[in-house]
């Protein structure tokens, strides 16, 4: 039994950052939408992308790459609430879904997540890395499937990107 569930586990996680894996993220997330649905509770989402990474696998190795995203991770656990849905997207993309948030709240959050990462202590080899990351925020609309929503928050962080980056930017 106790075998069945370290499988069920390592099918569901991102083996490096011990988050949610794309797949099971989407799982949990149409789960969600559908409860706040029919219940007429907002949902928001947060897209996180750490601002020039490649640079940090260009310069100091994958491994401190990988260590870089497992404390990303670290910092997205602890802004979040256990009800939210935390899963890495892709690479050094983040995806989160807050439950019964609006707008406001999500930007709240992301903004508290942005400041965190900032300040984070990314030590690697001995060398002091300074990461930032840039976040769209979107709240999901009446009818609107979680691919959408996500889209929507992806599209404001291509925009906080575009700005300059390490900022936080909603859809509306």
């Amino acid at each position: 039994r106790k075998a069945l569930e370290e499988i069920r586990w390592l099918s569901i996680t991102d083996g490096l950052t011990g988050l949610y894996n794309r797949r099971h993220f989407f799982e949990e997330a149409e789960k969600e939408v559908d409860r706040a649905q029919r219940y007429h509770r907002p949902v928001a989402a947060i897209m996180l992308d750490v601002d020039f990474f490649k640079r940090v696998n260009d310069t100091h190795g994958h491994a401190a790459g990988d260590e870089v995203l497992r404390k990303i991770a670290t910092c997205c656990r602890s802004e979040v609430r256990e009800l939210d849905i935390l899963g890495r997207y892709g690479g050094e993309e983040f995806a989160i879904l807050l439950t019964e948030s609006d707008i406001e709240r999500a930007c709240q959050v992301a903004e508290r997540l942005r400041i965190r990462i900032e300040a984070f202590p990314f030590v690697v080899k001995n060398v002091n890395l300074k990461l930032t990351a840039s976040l769209g925020v979107a709240e999901r609309q009446l009818d609107e499937s979680v691919e959408s929503v996500l889209d929507r928050a992806d599209q404001a962080l291509y925009l906080a990107k575009q700005r300059g980056r390490n900022l936080v930017v909603r859809s509306d």
